[in-house]
């Protein structure tokens, strides 16, 4: 009896030993079931012990990793990845195929693995409905030419919001918009309308920076003008205020000898003003004046 009673300790301690310990890799997380029930703390890495096989589950999640779930016609092995329609409606009524990438890692562990049988599609078809919205707000030209990088920032919002209230458990890190193509029988007038947009954004540039550019060189003009002008503003006023300073100066020396100052001044401009004459001829008062000696002289 007793032999047999330590036989069935021992394959009980073996079966404990062999479902009861288990180990968690260095890049991941464990979540215990203990009876069917989680448990609210995560396992870390390492061994631990648990209880047997049926009484413990265990689920193991690595919380570093990001996850991709492909959006449009993308399918792997066979099977399609996210929605099957590749087409979606603009807000200008216009039929676009979009290829685009969700990016996500987990946040809540016990929400992620516990909520959503298939996280994955559930994310997918989440983020159709959400590009499907975001998308009907924007006119097919943004969406084909300058939109992508905007419109993946509101689909992640919109994504977000979606995830967060039906309680998965993630974070979308990014939607990234790969491939925003129109249908193909309509790709070539798409072309001609994106080769016009791209021609029409160059000439825009062209005309700004002519503008810049002769508003330079105008500013740089208008500038010369006004140091110019300071300049001569700047001579003619110290040349009036000399000739003021010399205009009071003469005054007061006219005021103190008017007789002998009036013969200094006549003078002065006699001086000058001969100075301006190559031949002169000075004669005394009362006498007769002979022209024929000054046209002699000329000659």
């Amino acid at each position: 009896m007793m032999r047999r009673f330590c036989l069935l300790l021992a394959c009980a301690c073996l079966a404990y030993g062999a479902t009861g310990l288990y180990f968690v890799q260095p890049d991941e997380q464990a979540v215990v079931r203990r009876c069917g029930r989680a448990l609210p703390t995560p396992r870390e890495p390492g061994p631990h012990f648990g209880l047997p096989w049926g009484w413990d589950r265990i689920d193991r999640y690595k919380p570093r990793e990001v996850k991709f779930v492909m959006l449009g016609p993308v399918s792997l092995g066979g099977a399609a990845v996210g929605a099957n329609p590749a087409q979606f409606l603009t807000g200008d009524r216009n039929l676009i195929n979009v290829r685009a990438t969700v990016q996500y890692s987990i946040q809540d562990p016990l929400r992620y693995l516990y909520q959503a049988a298939r996280t994955d599609l559930v994310v997918a078809r989440l983020g159709e409905a959400a590009l499907t919205e975001a998308l009907s707000r924007e006119p097919v030209d943004r969406a084909l030419t300058l939109g992508k990088d905007d419109l993946g920032v509101l689909v992640r919002g919109r994504l977000q919001h979606r995830v967060d209230s039906m309680g998965l458990g993630i974070t979308v890190r990014s939607v990234d918009i790969g491939s925003v193509q129109p249908p193909a029988e309509v790709a070539e007038a798409f072309d001609g309308v994106v080769s016009a947009l791209r021609e029409r954004d160059q000439q825009i540039y062209q005309s700004q920076s002519y503008a810049n550019r002769t508003l330079a060189e105008s500013q740089a003009a208008a500038q010369r003008v006004r140091d110019v002008a300071h300049g001569q503003r700047d001579r003619t006023l110290r040349q009036a205020e000399g000739e003021v300073s010399r205009f009071e100066k003469l005054l007061a020396e006219y005021e103190r000898a008017p007789a002998l100052t009036a013969r200094r001044l006549y003078l002065e401009l006699l001086s000058e003003t001969l100075a301006q004459f190559r031949a002169k001829l000075i004669v005394d008062d009362g006498s007769d004046l002979d022209l024929s000696i000054w046209d002699g002289a000329k000659k």
